[in-house]
């Protein structure tokens, strides 16, 4: 994902238009690879967002909305600190490459005039922002990166700021050599390997108009002349150009004109600026791909606590072995004590008789204590073990149970859509200490988290938690004595509730019900039931964990049946 140097130049005409004389009001940074400037330009005021993120690279006028911390990174108070009340001189494509420089101009405290430039390099997973002073030195940026990472792209403060050294020809250049030089095979992958700037969507577009797109032998002069000619409109092409139409083609990237080559009656949305189809385009897609790496940080968040749990269940079954020899050292103890007429000065052991086994057993014993001592050390020694195994025995117990309690938290998070609210799991992995504190910010935001799925079936409302603090809450403050309760059986789920209104349950809504509660799994499996005056928290236990009795068990088919879904 990511535009080329094609749509890019186009992009960066029209910003260059539009924020000329521009005024820095406001600079936010809601992501840590992502700002916000907010100016004042020709009488409006308009957001500009500049992206670095991977799946996203981008940098356009935007009417999203995003929070921002409370507390400013530092990358964003360093741009606070010289670039409030600022004007943007010009925006234009730097080193014919697919990287956009901003130039401010700007006041030093002392009233000064100085000049800043931020670069905005759009290219995938190397993208970056780049903040630099007039002498192109760079004073910050969101991906630092050392000599022994980018060797001949060094991003560090107080480096000089060099582009990416490209090893292509632009295709804004005096390029039209490369076309002589094709010697024959595929004119496609021939070129996109010489030429830099150009996606392999745009172009397959530029030997579509000039009618190379089966040529696989050396170019005839004709066609020759052909490419020459649609090189010059693609290098000359501009936003007052004829075909100037920023659109979506198959909702697979932006470009800034109507591709012949793609567009064959396919869905083709259509743009008065580059800047609205950019923020169509990625607004929802840059949610999605932050929602997903969320999810996965709290996957991995999940794991890291379970593994957590997983080794100090073995660090307690290990202790626990570590007992099982105190009886041992009572019987020596008290054997001591039997036999203490027989231990001599200087005696490094004692045999005797056992008169638990009726066999002779051998004792240690410490020179340097008296034989009452040596007693007394083994009788220490014991009770120090029995208290550990009781603490253990119990810390055992309670650490199984918070293993169930991990795995069904990572059971949520596995069955969590991408675009789901994951707030009410981080302040569980929080409570647990298996996560990130969660912020006040996020817990002002609390009644606004996503309510639980809500089915209507023939007139039964059926209620399924999205997580453990949703299943404690329709379990046992939505749900009445009398109303249906099912939960899949001996594995981790959602509680599913059916509010009954004290109405005999149809066996159809029971059996939907069923297959909603069975709906994460990828095969017919065993959902128990029964009234809610069955269901108890367990003793102890963690949000989401119950005991239930008096249940009935029926097979069910995995089915979301978004048909009954009600939207909230």
């Amino acid at each position: 994902m990511g535009s080329d140097l094609f749509a890019l130049s186009a992009l960066a005409e029209e910003l260059n238009y539009a924020l000329k004389g521009a005024r820095v009001d406001k600079i936010q940074q809601p992501e840590v690879d992502e700002l916000r400037f907010f100016v004042r330009a020709s009488g409006q005021n308009k957001c500009l967002v500049v992206s670095c993120n991977a799946g996203a690279p981008r940098i356009h006028f935007t009417t999203s909305k995003k929070q921002s911390p409370k507390v400013a990174p530092n990358l964003c108070m360093l741009l606070r600190k010289y670039l409030l009340n600022s004007v943007i001189e010009d925006v234009k494509i730097h080193n014919l490459d697919r990287i956009l420089s901003i130039k401010f101009n700007a006041k030093t405290e002392m009233k000064d005039d100085a000049t800043f430039y931020l670069f905005v390099e759009i290219m995938n997973r190397y993208s970056n922002i780049v903040f630099a002073d007039e002498n192109l030195v760079i004073l910050d940026a969101v991906k630092h990166l050392p000599l022994d990472v980018a060797r001949d792209h060094v991003v560090l403060r107080g480096v000089k700021y060099s582009p990416v050294v490209q090893k292509k020809i632009s295709y804004l250049s005096d390029c039209f050599s490369v076309f002589e030089d094709f010697s024959g095979g595929d004119l496609h992958k021939f070129l996109l390997d010489s030429l830099s700037g150009f996606s392999g969507a745009t172009m397959a577009e530029f030997l579509f108009r000039a009618g190379l797109e089966n040529v696989s032998e050396k170019l005839t002069k004709a066609q020759l002349e052909k490419a020459k000619s649609e090189l010059s409109y693609f290098q000359t092409f501009s936003t007052d150009s004829q075909d100037f139409a920023p659109c979506i083609i198959n909702e697979k990237e932006v470009y800034p004109c109507r591709y012949k080559s793609l567009d064959k009656g396919d869905n083709v949305q259509t743009f008065a600026t580059m800047s609205e189809a950019y923020d169509a385009f990625y607004t929802d897609c840059d949610k999605d791909i932050r929602n997903k790496a969320r999810l996965k940080g709290l996957a991995t968040q999940a794991k890291h606590f379970r593994q957590k749990v997983e080794k100090n269940i073995t660090n307690d079954l290990e202790r626990l072995q570590e007992c099982e020899d105190m009886e041992k050292y009572r019987i020596f103890g008290e054997l001591i004590v039997s036999n203490i007429y027989k231990i001599k000065r200087g005696d490094e052991s004692l045999t005797c008789l056992n008169y638990y086994t009726n066999e002779d057993v051998t004792i240690p014993l410490n020179v340097q204590l008296t034989p009452s001592k040596n007693s007394a050390a083994y009788y220490a020694k014991y009770n120090k073990l029995k208290r550990t195994k009781e603490f253990v025995t119990q810390k055992l117990a309670a650490d199984r149970e918070l293993l169930e309690y991990a795995l069904s938290v990572e059971s949520e998070i596995a069955e969590l859509p991408y675009d789901a609210d994951i707030q009410p799991i981080e302040e569980e992995l929080a409570m647990l200490g298996g996560g990130k504190r969660v912020s006040q910010k996020k817990k002002v935001r609390k009644e606004k988290s996503e309510p639980p799925y809500i089915y209507q079936v023939d007139g039964f409302y059926i209620y399924r938690g999205k997580n453990n603090l949703q299943n404690d809450e329709i379990t046992f403050s939505l749900a009445s004595s009398n109303d249906l309760w099912l939960h899949l059986k001996n594995e981790h789920g959602a509680h599913t509730v059916i509010i009954t209104e004290g109405k005999q349950v149809p066996d159809k809504v029971l059996k939907i019900a069923a297959e909603i509660t069975a709906s994460t799994k990828s095969a017919s499996c065993e959902v128990d039931y029964t009234q809610r005056k069955n269901v108890k928290r367990k003793p102890n236990g963690h949000p989401g964990q119950v005991i239930y009795v008096n249940f009935k068990t029926i097979v069910a088919s995995p089915d979301a049946h978004e048909e009954y879904l009600m939207k909230h």
